[in-house]
C-alpha cells in the first residue's frame, strides 16, 4: 500500500493517516467503519509479500501478543489479509511514541521512571510467559491520551521454547543501537538480554543520544561487544550518579552483573529519582573506562578470537596448579599448607574513617568542574620493595591465611555493582616488542618540571588507543611511548615484578579473563591460569615470589583472594567470603595483604581489609559508608587509596598504624589508579577531566598536578630501574 492509498478503504478500515514506516511496515491511522473507532492499521509493504520471512513475523507477532494480557501491551484487534496483503489492527495511541518525545531532549528522571513503572511490569510478563521481546527501543514504547506507556512490535520475539528455531535474518535480529552483546553475537539469549535494552534506552532517554555510533550497523554491534559504554555524565551532566549507575548496571556486558529482572531495575530507577546522592558503582569510561578499571567487569570477546602474538608461545601450566575447566578452584597437593586465620570481629576493626581535611585544596578547587565522566580502577605498583629479589629464598611463605573463614555479607537492596570491563595492563621496558614496528606517541621539547623538580624512569600503563586496550610504556623524560603489545583482546591491570624482569597481566584472550606473564621486553608470552571464569588484579608480592590475584570462581562477582607462583604453579585460596573481594596489595613493612571488600551489591560497603600474615588477625581499616578500593604504597609509610570525593572517586591517604584518612586529590570526576613513584616524591595517577581517561602526575603531597598523556592513558606504575 502506498501513501496514495490514503483516504482509501482497506477492507473494512479507512485510511486516514501515515503515522509511521519502517523497513518492515507501516503503520496507518485508521477509521474502523463497524465499531467506528480510530484504530492503528499496521501493514506489510507490497515489495515484502513475496518474502517469507517478513510474512512469518507478521504472523508470528499476531500469535504471540494474543496470548498477552497486560495493561501495559498494546492489544492487537484484528488481523487479516487483503490481496495478499496482510495487515494488524492493534489499539491506536494518540500521544505517539517515546522517540517522538525525545526529539524535546533528554526527559527528566520523574518522566523515565513513569515510563519505566508501566513498561517494567510488562515486559517481565512477557519473559514470564518465556518470550524475549529482542527488540525494546523508545520507537516501541508507545503512549496514549493520558500518559500511561505500552510496549508493542513484538514481530521478532523469540519463545524461549523454540531454542534455536527462532525465525532470523542473516543470523541475527534486532536493532544494532539497542541489542545485547550475546544478542549481537548470535549467543543464547535469557530475559536479561531485554534488560540490557532497557537500559540503553535508558542511556538514550538520559542523554538524547545512543551509547554507540557508527557509521555502519555491524559498526554499532560491534561496538556492543567490545566497548564499555561512555558515561552518560560525561554526555549530559545532569545526569545524578544515581541514575547513571542504574544505566550502567543494566548495560553490563557480562548479564550475570545487570538486574535479575525488569522489576528489580525499575526499583534500582524509583530509588535513583527518590536519592541525590547515591553511591556510583565502579565502570570504566568511554573507553569503555564500562571506561574503566574495576578489574572485576569483563569485556566480551570479539566475534572473531583473538591470536596469541606471532612468535611467543603460550605454555599452559601444569596440570597440579589448578583444576581448569572447574566453577572453583582447589588447591593442588603440590602447595604448601596455610593455617587457618580467625576473623578477629570487634577486636580487629580499626576506627571509622573520617574526612576532616582536603590537602592541597586550592589544586583542587582550580579542577573543580573540570572533569566529567566515569574512570577506571586499577592496582598501584609495589614501592617500598623494588629492590627485593624475586627468588623464593629470600622471601619465607607466610604463615597463615584466611582460607577458612566464610563471611555472609547480605545483601542490602536490589542493585548489583557495575564492574569496568577489565583492562589488563602488560608492563615491559624500552625493549621493543618484534609485533610493534615503531613507537607512537608525543614527544615535547619542553623538560616535565613537577614541583620544581623534574621527575625520572619509564611508566608502565594500559590505554585505549586502535579500538582495543593495549600496553605502553612511556619515557618520562622525553615523553616518548611505545606500545608493547597489539591484540584484538583487551590487555589489561599489568604489573611488573620487583627486580623489573617479568610482566603480569590479564587478558580476554580466549574469552574470559585468565593471568598472563611475559619477559619485561615483550617476549615469552605465557598462561598463568587457563579456566572458565575471570582471573584479574594480579599483584607481586613483596620479593616477587608469589602472584596475588581476585577469581571469580563462583562466577557471580564475588570474588575470592587467590595467590600462585610466577610459573603458574602452587595455586593456593588466600581468602574467601559471600562478598566481593579485590585489589590484593601486599606490603612489605608489616606483612599485610590489604584488599577491598564489600556487598557486590552496594558499593557504599567496601572498604579496606588486611590479613596480616604475623598474627593471622584480619581487620579493617577502613569502614564506612562509602566506596573504598585499590589500595597501594602511599609516602612515608601510608597506604593510598581510592575513596569516595565530592565529585566521584578521589584518591586518599591513611596509615596503616591508625590515624585519619585524607583526600589527596579530588575533582568533580573520577580520579583513580594512584602510584608512587621509587624515590617517593611523585604520585602518577588517572584523571577525566579532558573527556576521557589520561595520566596525571603531581607531587607526593597532591600539588602541581599535570597532565602527560594525550592519547589516553590509564593505570600507571614506575618501571623498576635495573
Amino acid at each position: 500500500m502506498a501513501d496514495g492509498n490514503i483516504g482509501k478503504k482497506f477492507g473494512g478500515y479507512e485510511i486516514l493517516g501515515e503515522i509511521g514506516r519502517g523497513g518492515m511496515a507501516t503503520v496507518y491511522r485508521a477509521q474502523q467503519m463497524s465499531m467506528n473507532r480510530v484504530v492503528a492499521l499496521k501493514v506489510l509493504p507490497s515489495h515484502l509479500l513475496n518474502d517469507d520471512t517478513y510474512i512469518q513475523r507478521f504472523e508470528r507477532e499476531v500469535n504471540i501478543v494474543s496470548t498477552l494480557e497486560h495493561r501495559s501491551i498494546v492489544p492487537v484487534y484484528d488481523y487479516g489479509e487483503l490481496e495478499g496483503q496482510p495487515y494488524i489492527v492493534m489499539r491506536y495511541m494518540t500521544g505517539g511514541s517515546v522517540d517522538e518525545r525525545l526529539r524535546s531532549g533528554p526527559l527528566s528522571v520523574e518522566a523515565m521512571l513513569a515510563i519505566y513503572e508501566m513498561i517494567g511490569p510488562a515486559l517481565d510478563y512477557a519473559n514470564s510467559k518465556g518470550i524475549l521481546h529482542r527488540d525494546l527501543k523508545p520507537s516501541n514504547v508507545l503512549i496514549d491520551e493520558s500518559g500511561g506507556a505500552f510496549l508493542t512490535d513484538f514481530g521478532i520475539a523469540r519463545l524461549l521454547s523454540e531454542g534455536a528455531g527462532t525465525i532470523t535474518t542473516h543470523g541475527v535480529v534486532g536493532t544494532p543501537s539497542y541489542m545485547s552483546p550475546e544478542q549481537a553475537q548470535g549467543k543464547p539469549l535469557d530475559n536479561r538480554s531485554d534488560i540490557y535494552s532497557l537500559g540503553v534506552m535508558l542511556f538514550e532517554l538520559a542523554t538524547g543520544r545512543r551509547p554507540f555510533e557508527a557509521d555502519t550497523p555491524y559498526g554499532i554491534a560491534v561496538a556492543h561487544v567490545t566497548e564499555p559504554p561512555p558515561a552518560p555524565r560525561s554526555i549530559y551532566p545532569e545526569v545524578s550518579p544515581a541514575l547513571e549507575n542504574v544505566i550502567l548496571i543494566a548495560m553490563s556486558k557480562d548479564r550475570q552483573q545487570r538486574y535479575a529482572d525488569a522489576a528489580a531495575m525499575v526499583e534500582a530507577l524509583r530509588k535513583a529519582a527518590r536519592e541525590t546522592d547515591l553511591t556510583l558503582q565502579d565502570t570504566l569510561p568511554g573507553v569503555s573506562r564500562s571506561s574503566l578499571l574495576d578489574d572485576e567487569a569483563t569485556i566480551p570477546m570479539p566475534p572473531t578470537p583473538p591470536q596469541p602474538i606471532p612468535g611467543t608461545p603460550i605454555n599452559t601450566p601444569p596440570e597440579s596448579s589448578a583444576v581448569y575447566g572447574s566453577p572453583a578452584y582447589h588447591t593442588p597437593p603440590s602447595a604448601p599448607p596455610m593455617p587457618a586465620v580467625s576473623y578477629t570481629g570487634g577486636s580487629g576493626e580499626m576506627m571509622p574513617v573520617r574526612r576532616g581535611w582536603r590537602a592541597n585544596s586550592l589544586w583542587v578547587s582550580a579542577l573543580l568542574g573540570a572533569m566529567i565522566g566515569c574512570g577506571m580502577f586499577a592496582f598501584v605498583a609495589l614501592v617500598a620493595v623494588l629492590i627485593l629479589s624475586l627468588s623464593s629464598e629470600n622471601e619465607p611463605i607466610p604463615s597463615a591465611t584466611a582460607n577458612l573463614v566464610n563471611e555472609t555479607v547480605p545483601p542490602t537492596n536490589t542493585r548489583q555493582a557495575t564492574q569496568p570491563p577489565l583492562v589488563n595492563t602488560n608492563t615491559a621496558l624500552p625493549t621493543p616488542n618484534p609485533e610493534v614496528t615503531a613507537p607512537i606517541g608525543i614527544r615535547t621539547p619542553e623538560p616535565l618540571i613537577v614541583g620544581g623538580e623534574r621527575p625520572q624512569g619509564q611508566l608502565l600503563f594500559f590505554a585505549d588507543r586502535g579500538g582495543n586496550f593495549d600496553i605502553f610504556i612511556m619515557n618520562l623524560e622525553t615523553r616518548e611511548e611505545r606500545q608493547l603489545t597489539e591484540n584484538p583482546a583487551a590487555d589489561v591491570s599489568p604489573v611488573i615484578s620487583p627486580d623489573g624482569t617479568t610482566i603480569v597481566f590479564a587478558s580476554n584472550r580466549d574469552g574470559d579473563f585468565e593471568l598472563y606473564a611475559m619477559d619485561s621486553d615483550g617476549s615469552n608470552l605465557r598462561a598463568l591460569t587457563n579456566n572458565t571464569i575471570d582471573d584479574i588484579s594480579p599483584s607481586f608480592s613483596p620479593g616477587g615470589t608469589w602472584i596475588v590475584y581476585a577469581s571469580d570462581t563462583r562466577g557471580n562477582g564475588t570474588h575470592e583472594i587467590y595467590r600462585i607462583y610466577p610459573n603458574g604453579t602452587n595455586m593456593e585460596r588466600v581468602f574467601t567470603s559471600d562478598g566481593r573481594n579485590l585489589d590484593p596489595w601486599w606490603r612489605a613493612e608489616d606483612n599485610v595483604l590489604y584488599f577491598a571488600s564489600g556487598n557486590p551489591a552496594d558499593a557504599a560497603t567496601w572498604d579496606i581489609r588486611g590479613i596480616d600474615f604475623d598474627t593471622s588477625d584480619i581487620s579493617w581499616l577502613t569502614r564506612n559508608q562509602v566506596r573504598d578500593r585499590s589500595p597501594g604504597a602511599g609516602r612515608d609509610g601510608t597506604l593510598i587509596y581510592e575513596t569516595e570525593g565530592d565529585g566521584h572517586s578521589a584518591i586518599a591517604i591513611i596509615n596503616p598504624a591508625g590515624g585519619e584518612s585524607a583526600i589527596l586529590y579530588d575533582s568533580p570526576g573520577y580520579d583513580w589508579g594512584a602510584s608512587l613513584s621509587p624515590d617517593g616524591n611523585f604520585v602518577i595517577f588517572t584523571s577525566d577531566q579532558s573527556g576521557r581517561d589520561e595520566l596525571y602526575i603531581m607531587t607526593a603531597s597532591g600539588a602541581d598536578a599535570q597532565q602527560i598523556t594525550t592519547q589516553g592513558g590509564m593505570s600507571a606504575s614506575w618501571i623498576p630501574a635495573t
